[in-house]
């Protein structure tokens, strides 16, 4: 039997949760976007005289993004349509060779696809193009498996003892790298890759190259692909 004391102290409880509102319920879906490139993946015009492109890229929870067209540039003429679910932008007129389309909103990141500019050969630089899978457990341990745009070797030439590119996630080194090899890639057309162990980590990280030695490879160190890291 409850006291009358008691029955106050339940009643005054109760009233204070309902003016505040209770708990308050999770998010129905995550914010963290999503998005393919579903046009424009490939530069319009002629490598002497390359033309502005449209990219369009389709998903969800877009509202608020950047692109990254693998650290050459963010594009221009931006626009998102009210319901976060289709960008477009303008492409920047950059470096021969092949990107990852990076988008960036306050909630996440995703690498939407490739974008291939007009490219005379032999390529340039070799690009880090995709990460698979795209994410892991906090702890670390997931084997992924890195594709790039071309072939990893050294410049002018491979030295004794070949060593591969240190693979960072964020500012910790991953484990594990193993040689490049000559496979089918998480894309139709990427033929190099490598794997490296994730360490832990949280929320999301930028995963990227180093060089192991004095004499580099002739990747690119200013792009970079997301990973996220899953509680």
């Amino acid at each position: 039997m409850l006291t009358r004391s008691r029955l106050l102290g339940l009643t005054l409880l109760t009233l204070a949760i309902t003016a505040c509102g209770g708990p308050t319920p999770p998010p129905a879906t995550s914010l963290v976007p999503t998005g393919t490139i579903t046009s424009g993946n490939t530069e319009n015009g002629t490598f002497g005289a390359p033309l502005p492109t449209t990219v369009t890229i389709t998903g969800t929870n877009l509202l608020g993004a950047t692109l990254d067209f693998g650290g050459e540039g963010t594009g221009t003429a931006l626009s998102i349509n009210a319901a976060g679910t289709v960008l477009t932008v303008v492409a920047p007129p950059n470096q021969a060779g092949r990107r990852p389309v990076v988008v960036s909103t306050p909630n996440g990141k995703v690498n939407a696809g490739v974008y291939t500019f007009i490219q005379s050969a032999p390529r340039p630089q070799v690009y880090l193009l995709s990460a698979v899978p795209t994410g892991g457990p906090a702890a670390g341990g997931t084997t992924v498996t890195l594709a790039f745009d071309g072939n990893l070797t050294y410049n002018p030439v491979n030295p004794a003892g070949f060593t591969l590119p240190d693979v960072y996630f964020g500012a910790v080194q991953a484990t594990g790298v193993r040689a490049p090899v000559l496979a089918v890639g998480p894309g139709p057309t990427e033929k190099y890759t490598i794997t490296a162990v994730a360490p832990a980590g949280s929320g999301f990280a930028n995963i990227t190259l180093k060089c192991p030695v004095a004499s580099c490879y002739t990747f690119s160190t200013t792009n970079a692909v997301p990973f996220q890291y899953l509680p």
